[in-house]
This record gives C-alpha cells, sequence and structure tokens, in this order.
C-alpha cells in the first residue's frame, strides 16, 4: 500500500478514487465532477486529500482542510472524513491514512486536528481511538482532536 497527497495533476486519480469509495455520493454529482473542479481543489494548500493505492487503484482516502485562526498564527486541521473500500477495512489503511495527515499536520506546525463523528460508528470511534485521538463527548456527537502541541511537549519529556 502506497500513501499519496494528490496534486492538481492528480485530478483523474481524485475522481477515481471518489468515484469508488464514497458509496453513499449521488452518481449526479459523481459524474459532474471535472478535472478542472477537481484540480483548482487540490490546487489550493489548504484542501488535503490523501489517496491509499494498492496496485495504483485506490483503496482508500482522507480529507482534511486546514484553518487559519485569528488568535494565533497557527493553523488547525478539521479532518472531514476518511473512506476505505469494504474489502480493505481492518487491515491498517484507515491508519495509515491518519498517520500521514499527523504527518503532514506536524510538518506544518498545525497547533491540532478534529473530527466529529456519532457515537453510534462504532468502526471510527475504534480508529480515531487507536491513532491517538482524544475523545471529547457532545450528547451523541463525539469529537476526537489529536493536539500536536502536547504530542511535541510529550516527546521532549
Amino acid at each position: 500500500m502506497h500513501i499519496q497527497r494528490l496534486r492538481p495533476d492528480d485530478a483523474v486519480l481524485a475522481k477515481q478514487a471518489i468515484t469508488l469509495l464514497k458509496s453513499n455520493i449521488d452518481k449526479k454529482v459523481t459524474h459532474s465532477l471535472s478535472a478542472t473542479y477537481l484540480s483548482n481543489f487540490l490546487q489550493r494548500d489548504e484542501n488535503i486529500l490523501l489517496v491509499a493505492l494498492e496496485k495504483n487503484k485506490p483503496i482508500g482516502f482522507a480529507l482534511a482542510y486546514s484553518i487559519e485562526r485569528v488568535d494565533r498564527a497557527q493553523d488547525m486541521v478539521f479532518f472531514y472524513e476518511v473512506e476505505v473500500d469494504k474489502e480493505h477495512r481492518g487491515k491498517g489503511t484507515g491508519k495509515a491514512l491518519i498517520s500521514a495527515l499527523k504527518d503532514i499536520c506536524r510538518e506544518k506546525s498545525i497547533m491540532k486536528m478534529w473530527v466529529y463523528i456519532d457515537k453510534s460508528n462504532i468502526a471510527a470511534m475504534q480508529l480515531y481511538t487507536s491513532t491517538g485521538g482524544v475523545m471529547n463527548e457532545h450528547g451523541d456527537e463525539v469529537t476526537f482532536t489529536y493536539h500536536f502541541d502536547r504530542e511535541q511537549t510529550h516527546r521532549e519529556l
């Protein structure tokens, strides 16, 4: 398995990954995704789309957005989603995608990354816990936060 951050020249691969892996997306939407749109999307550095490839075929992806803060010169990342092909679930693909996303955050000195899910999504709860996410519950909604400043502090100790 190989994890790749997609860039503007990877628009065709982006469409292939989204079309193959987003089972809940309206087929009209994926049909209308153009290479130009995806190339423009991937051109913006704040948009992070990672794809897991096996034999040059997408088997998973992670999507996140870097967001500027007003109170400090250090960005944060909203981890929007991770999708893994059914045949590759439970084999480390999701963990590898999150690990690659965390590496990007560290390289860019990101303050924190977070993802929202529902408690009923047991697989996601286990994935985010196993990759170092810190759970914060709000009713049925759960936030997992990855604090990179704290992680650095813990490594220094």
